[in-house]
């Protein structure tokens, strides 16, 4: 028997917001929690992120749903944390729901995902996760777009992934809606001089060189990790990418400049495997990445809202307003539609640049 439910996400800025409903023991608990302040923007209570452990000892008898970076696990497909990453899914449903997953060829990052939504609805849920039903779906899929005002895409995720687990796992037929329409969201594109800025920003070769990799070549964040010493051609200036988005590999461009920090890192480091190694025997973690991002960013005083993945986007906008076909960007993109590299033609400043504001040329009335 818990006291209530409460929801933490991601406040920004290293802060967590509280979300639960009203009542006057939620606000009684809530601020015996060190630093919490009210949000009057926001409407919500928030606290520092290093005191999570001081509020999960004040809410020890609350169901505590953890969404922090929930969307940003999503779309790396890292795991929620390194111990005990599913608490909430028994091991038996676990071990068969990675074994389907496996069979029919699903990718690790699938995997991850699918058992990262699947461990959040069996929190919500509060009921053997067996014994889950359509309903026990909707309401959470109602929930997430409530309280955390999920984005289509982790709508769409959340979808895929209980589908999947009623259908293969539980073998029951679950119809949920239809499909939210896809949020037309431009992507986050930095000027060059910017990009240029945060991939010179680290003294450290090995982070010079995995986001030079990611603005010179157009790399997703799981591509780079899984980039092999091999898959370097240094004689035909290519990267080979080994099962990319779909499973499908593909070449990019090798710049001149890159290559010379590979060489460089070469010597330095001289990885046996995997070209970026992480600290067990595996290759390096997305997340890892995406750190060496936001360290660069800050350290070269960009204050823009960007990701690992701005660097990609930026490499196809850029192309793209040197003039070159959009059919060899969608290629070294690896995009299966040119629908989705059509994106970038609306943040591309080709066109824009040649068409001058009436403010410029209008002369003002005395």
């Amino acid at each position: 028997m818990t006291h209530g439910r409460v929801t933490l996400i991601d406040a920004g800025y290293g802060a967590i917001a509280a979300v639960a409903p009203y009542s006057e023991f939620f606000l009684t608990l809530i601020r015996a929690v060190p630093n919490r302040r009210w949000n009057s923007i926001s409407c919500r209570w928030e606290f520092p992120a290093d005191n999570l452990p001081d509020f999960k000892v004040v809410f020890s008898g609350w169901s505590v749903l953890t969404f922090v970076n929930f969307e940003k696990e999503l779309e790396s497909g890292e795991s929620p944390s390194d111990g005990d990453r599913y608490p909430n899914v028994p091991a038996s449903l676990e071990r068969l729901l990675v074994d389907t997953l496996r069979a029919l060829k699903y990718s690790i990052r699938t995997r991850k995902r699918y058992l990262a939504i699947v461990d959040r609805f069996a929190a919500f849920i509060e009921k053997p996760l067996s014994q889950a039903c359509t309903s026990d779906a909707i309401a959470f899929l109602s929930y997430l777009e409530r309280e955390l005002t999920a984005s289509a895409s982790t709508l769409n995720q959340a979808m895929s992934a209980l589908r999947f687990f009623f259908l293969k796992v539980l073998g029951v037929e679950a119809p949920l809606p239809h499909r939210p329409r896809a949020d037309r969201r431009l992507p986050g594109v930095l000027s060059r001089e910017e990009a240029m800025r945060i991939c010179s920003a680290p003294q450290n070769a090995k982070h010079r060189t995995i986001l030079a990799l990611a603005y010179s070549a157009g790399l997703r964040v799981s591509e780079i990790a899984s980039l092999r010493v091999e898959d370097i051609d240094m004689e035909r200036h290519v990267i080979l990418v080994r099962g990319g988005k779909g499973r499908k590999d593909r070449f990019t461009i090798l710049a001149n400049r890159t290559l010379e920090l590979v060489k460089q890192y070469l010597e330095l480091y001289r990885p046996a495997r995997w070209l970026f190694e992480g600290q067990s025997d595996g290759h390096i973690t997305a997340r890892t990445i995406q750190s060496i991002f936001y360290q660069a960013q800050t350290k070269a005083g960009i204050e823009k809202h960007a990701s690992i993945h701005s660097l990609r986007h930026s490499f196809a906008t850029h192309l793209l307003e040197d003039g070159t076909d959009i059919r060899y960007i969608q290629e070294l993109l690896g995009h299966a539609s040119a629908k989705t590299t059509e994106i970038y033609t609306h943040v591309a400043r080709r066109d824009v640049l040649r068409i001058r504001s009436p403010f410029d040329y209008t002369e003002p009335d005395d």
